[in-house]
């Protein structure tokens, strides 16, 4: 009996033992709970009873370069819903639906949807929120979000993009400035019982939304309006598929106006094709044509392989590789300068200026003026253009890229690289924003003008825009001519292939002592008569200018145009200065007013073009060769003019002035010769006439 007495107590304590341990655990964890993991378990308890409702922030305002409002967040209220405060989900739906045009099956849906909290409708009208407000529908709340808004409609609408219905970016400026324009969201927490009613002096928590920064653009929305006024315009008289127009500030890369056409209206983006959101200033490349002549100048008179007095011959077409490449002019300029050939747009001149710079130096040029790359604007969807690589060039591909044809380059390239012209040879990055500032209106960020390279010395680049106010005095740009105003520019026609559409340029700078302005004027696709740059590129141009200068308070050139320089009527005979030393035969040549370009390196010079005894303009650049460089001669070669119905002594003074020879039989009128006019042959070779 004593031992079960014991096997009983010993069970107890047993059992005791137990119980107290399991005790001590319980406190001990229901002590490490409340005590070492109490915020934890406060924080999850908390979080299941508070339903969260994000609080969107104001995106930040975008103004132009003078602070006007471009775009703007204006407040607006959205329907939200709280599923399980909804008393009858299929009536409250029927309501919801006659006010704000939407399914009642899809808001049914969503009324009845498991979650604390759903969008029913976002961003919708004062209207219609007081509506719904009248209605004091259970389960159904309000809340403040911010929508975009363009107060100027159309004005700059691919420079500024548009944000959509969680204010996010999508295009334009409004996408590649993001990060800096939306800002952090805040939050608003409401605290709820089990079953989701809101808890009478419950937990309500705010936490404020850190607004956007604001975005001030280089855009002037007066030159803005002007450049969209004169496209739009133009679009309707020329029977234009697109256009662009560009201005920008060479000394700074500043773009100050930036339009295109067909365009939309930002405010309601859906309405329109996705293809007329695409900025084709920036995305779409075209054949620049005559324009791109301005990078070939510069490269020739870089290179100091052309002067603006060195003589050119144009019989209407120039022979290369076998194929006849035609002048724009039936019959060609005839014997012309440099300065004459930039003047008429010469493409036979142009050639040969590119012959002579050769592939390798003239792709130097293309790519250190920036062509075949993008800008770096920071726009979305900038295009790199088109050009050949360089083991694809040859004499035929060179020849046509020297007059614009056979590359692509995008308008914001194009005005890039000669706004480099513009600024005595500095390439700057062009660029859409001026400055950033908090919502508080302190300075974040102030952008820069940022030197890229350069690509061209002072001189050359002014003596190119010399040039250039030669085409806009009395050449194929007279009608970009502003009264009062120097203006240099170039002219532009490119044909599409396989059709008859044109594209029409124009592309100035004024005033041209220190430009202030540059000015891209492109129609895409001209169908109607005359589709030639001059005829249809040049008045836009000047209507647009004509009202920018007096805007940008330039003030009239004080000088009248230049006269033509009387160099080219000062002629000179070309000395023989081969086997002399490079010394000597500078001294000799500078002594003439005769410049010099040298091709290789040596003791003394071998060989020279023009020959001896040519007669050439003053200033005319002659090319000194030595020893190992005589293969450069081949650049040099000058093209055959149309002798017949000369006599030979008059053509006898023209291959002279070009570094030919004359060798003739019979001494009347010229009427026949070999080689014909047209080709091309070395400088210092024969033409053979014959005469009655």
């Amino acid at each position: 009996m004593s031992r079960i007495r014991h096997q009983v107590r010993a069970r107890i304590v047993l059992l005791f033992c137990v119980a107290l341990v399991t005790i001590v655990i319980l406190i001990f964890r229901v002590g490490w709970i409340q005590l070492s993991k109490n915020n934890l378990y406060q924080k999850r308890a908390l979080q299941q009873r508070l339903r969260t409702v994000k609080v969107e922030p104001k995106r930040g305002v975008i103004y132009d370069r003078n602070g006007v409002e471009l775009a703007v967040s204006a407040s607006s209220d959205t329907v939200v819903a709280a599923p399980q405060d909804i008393e009858n989900p299929k009536e409250t739906a029927k309501k919801l639906a006659e006010i704000l045009e939407m399914s009642q099956a899809e808001i049914y849906q969503e009324l009845t949807k498991d979650l604390a909290a759903v969008y029913i409708s976002r961003k919708i009208s004062v209207k219609k929120a007081q509506q719904i407000q009248k209605l004091d529908l259970s389960g159904i709340y309000f809340t403040e979000e911010s929508k975009r808004f363009y107060p100027k409609g159309n004005l700059a609408a691919h420079v500024l993009g548009f944000a959509g219905i969680d204010s996010q970016g999508l295009q334009g400026i409004e996408l590649s400035y993001d990060q800096q324009l939306r800002g952090d969201p805040g939050r608003i927490s409401i605290e709820s019982d089990a079953v989701g009613r809101e808890i009478p002096k419950g937990i309500k928590d705010y936490v404020a939304p850190d607004d956007g920064n604001d975005v001030y653009l280089t855009i002037d929305h007066v030159l803005q309006y002007i450049a969209e006024r004169e496209l739009k315009e133009a679009m309707n008289e020329n029977e234009a598929k697109g256009g662009t127009i560009i201005m920008m500030d060479p000394q700074t890369g500043d773009v100050l106006a930036l339009a295109n056409q067909p365009t939309y209206n930002p405010n309601h983006f859906a309405n329109y094709t996705p293809r007329l959101w695409r900025n084709r200033a920036i995305s779409n490349s075209y054949e620049p044509g005559s324009t791109f002549k301005i990078i070939t100048a510069s490269a020739g008179l870089e290179e100091g392989v052309v002067h603006p007095t060195d003589t050119f011959y144009d019989p209407g077409y120039i022979e290369v590789a076998g194929q006849r490449i035609n002048c724009w002019k039936s019959g060609g300029h005839g014997k012309q300068t440099f300065a004459e050939v930039v003047k008429n747009s010469c493409n036979p001149g142009f050639v040969q200026v590119g012959q002579r710079v050769g592939e390798e130096k003239f792709y130097k040029y293309i790519k250190a003026f920036g062509f075949g790359e993008e800008t770096g604007i920071r726009l979305p969807g900038e295009a790199e253009g088109l050009i050949y690589d360089l083991e694809d060039v040859g004499p035929v591909e060179l020849a046509t890229i020297s007059f614009g044809h056979g590359i692509s380059v995008t308008p914001i390239q194009l005005i890039t690289a000669v706004s480099a012209v513009a600024n005595n040879g500095q390439l700057l990055q062009p660029h859409l924003v001026n400055k950033i500032k908090n919502p508080n209106g302190k300075l974040i960020k102030k952008i820069k003008p940022e030197p890229v390279r350069k690509v061209i010395s002072k001189e050359t680049a002014k003596t190119v825009r010399k040039l250039l106010e030669g085409v806009v005095a009395d050449g194929s740009g007279k009608k970009a001519a502003v009264k009062g105003y120097r203006i240099g520019g170039k002219t532009g026609t490119a044909k599409h292939y396989g059709t008859q559409l044109y594209d029409s340029s124009f592309i100035g700078m004024v005033p041209i002592e220190k430009p202030q302005l540059v000015t891209l004027v492109v129609l895409y696709g001209v169908s109607s008569y005359p589709y030639y740059g001059s005829q249809v590129g040049a008045p836009i141009f000047h209507d647009v200018v004509k009202d920018a200068v007096r805007y940008l308070e330039i003030p009239p050139s004080n000088k009248p145009m230049p006269e033509e320089s009387d160099d080219k009527l000062n002629q000179v005979e070309v000395p023989n200065v081969s086997n002399l030393t490079l010394e000597q035969a500078e001294n000799k040549l500078i002594q003439q007013g005769l410049q010099v370009k040298l091709e290789g390196q040596g003791e003394k010079v071998v060989a020279q073009i023009p020959q001896p005894g040519a007669v050439v303009n003053k200033k005319s650049t002659v090319i000194l060769f030595f020893k190992g460089a005589l293969e450069e001669k081949n650049k040099y070669q000058v093209t055959v003019p149309n002798l017949e119905g000369m006599t030979v002594k008059e053509a006898a003074r023209l291959l002279g002035e070009l570094g030919l020879k004359l060798k003739s039989s019979g001494k009347g009128v010229i009427n026949n010769q070999d080689p014909a006019a047209g080709f091309t042959i070395d400088s210092g070779k024969y033409v053979k006439v014959w005469s009655n």
